[in-house]
């Protein structure tokens, strides 16, 4: 394995991980805090950077950019998702 894998490697492995707290936290909380637009922007960049990796066949950026869709996916999926505060508050009524 030459350097440049390495690196990328490790690249992939600092954002990978840097992901796990915030994605922990948001499912904890069933919820994100996460802006809208950069949720959306995000996710749709991570796709495109995925597929973008897949034509070049290079296996370190499919995997950082496929997990990074993945874990966006879910920050959006809890950012755009309604609450249940007010059939929470009804059923405690």
């Amino acid at each position: 394995m030459v350097m440049q894998q390495y690196i990328g490697i490790l690249g992939l492995i600092f954002i990978g991980v840097g992901w796990i707290p915030q994605i922990i936290d948001i499912l904890k909380t069933k919820k994100s805090n996460l802006n809208l637009g950069f949720a959306i922007l995000y996710t749709l960049g991570s796709l495109a950077l995925t597929v973008y990796a897949i034509l070049l066949n290079d296996w370190i950026f499919i995997i950082l950019n496929g997990f990074a869709f993945f874990m966006s996916g879910i920050g959006l999926y809890y950012t755009i998702k309604p609450t249940n505060s007010k059939s929470n508050k009804s059923k405690k009524k």
